[in-house]
């Protein structure tokens, strides 16, 4: 019983792993938010250069 109170997802090692993945998921979101305007940069100076 004492070991559930540690493995469950209100213990450390649960609130740990919720951290992890949290920040993992704002590294990537913001990431991908670069990636895309770096796209839609490139996309316009093609566009500028066409004309």
């Amino acid at each position: 019983m004492d070991m559930w109170l540690v493995l469950y997802w209100t213990g450390p090692i649960g609130v740990g792993i919720f951290l992890v993945c949290l920040g993992g998921m704002v590294y990537l979101i913001s990431k991908a938010d670069e990636v895309g305007k770096r796209t839609k940069a490139f996309v316009k100076e093609k566009g500028l250069e066409k004309k």
